[in-house]
This record gives structure tokens, sequence and C-alpha cells, in this order.
């Protein structure tokens, strides 16, 4: 036997050591907890974030002003200029410039754009809309 040790705190001792707890250490819970909370902080402080902004310092596409359309041999983009009002059609595949429709075309100062199947509703101020018939990028008389 080891002499000069208290045989009942040498035992008590290696009991704790070999039997699991079942349970989270208290020392565990504390950081645990920490770690949540900042975790759960830092993902409300990230969605009340305004959207980025492009490297030119616009806001991101809106909305509206983007509609991709396509068929068997055509693959579009059609964008809303937001600086003159202009919509413009796009080549997906290497976004080469196909055409460009404005004021002059008979579309009122474009701000948003909405796909309806072969036709995009262009909307402009004071309720104004057109309708451009694709593939054929006509506007459609009402």
């Amino acid at each position: 036997m080891l002499r000069g040790m208290n045989m009942q705190i040498a035992l008590h001792h290696l009991s704790r050591q070999a039997r699991p707890s079942g349970r989270l250490d208290r020392r565990l819970l504390r950081p645990l907890g920490t770690v949540l909370a900042l975790a759960l902080s830092l993902g409300l402080l990230w969605s009340s974030l305004p959207p980025a902004a492009d490297d030119d310092g616009g806001p991101d596409v809106a909305v509206g002003q983007l509609v991709r359309w396509r068929d068997a041999r055509h693959d579009w983009l059609v964008v809303v200029d937001p600086d003159s009002h202009e919509l413009v059609v796009y080549d997906a595949h290497d976004g080469r410039p196909l055409e460009r429709f404005g004021t002059d075309d008979g579309l009122p100062p474009v701000q948003s754009i909405r796909n309806e199947g072969p036709l995009v509703t262009v909307s402009g101020a004071g309720r104004q809309t057109r309708l451009l018939k694709l593939p054929e990028l006509e506007l459609v008389s009402r």
C-alpha cells in the first residue's frame, strides 16, 4: 500500500478521473456561450448592413434591372443602364453589346424591366410602360 497518503482521498480522486461525467464541464460552458452570443451578434449585424457597392462605388444591380432571355438561337441579357436610363441588350456568352434603346426609340426613361415570355415590359417614370418583343427587338404598339 501507499505510505503517507490518505487512502480515502486517493481513491476518491481516482474514481472521479475514471468515470465520465456525461455533462459538459462548466469551464467549457462559459466560453461556448460567449462564442455563440458573438456569432449571433455578428449575424444580426451582417444582415443589417446596406448592400455592398460595386468597384465604381455604385449600388449593386437592383431587382428589375436585369432580365436574361433565351431561346433556341439567342442568349441575351437585357439590362437597364441607370446612368442614361436606356435599355441595353448584351450577348450573355461574350458580353458584347447588341442593341441600345432609349427615348429616341420610343421608350420612356427606363427605370425597371420585367420578362413576360417573349416580351419585356419596360417601365419608366409616371407609370409609363412599353413592351419590347424579343428576339425581334421591336417595340409593340398598344
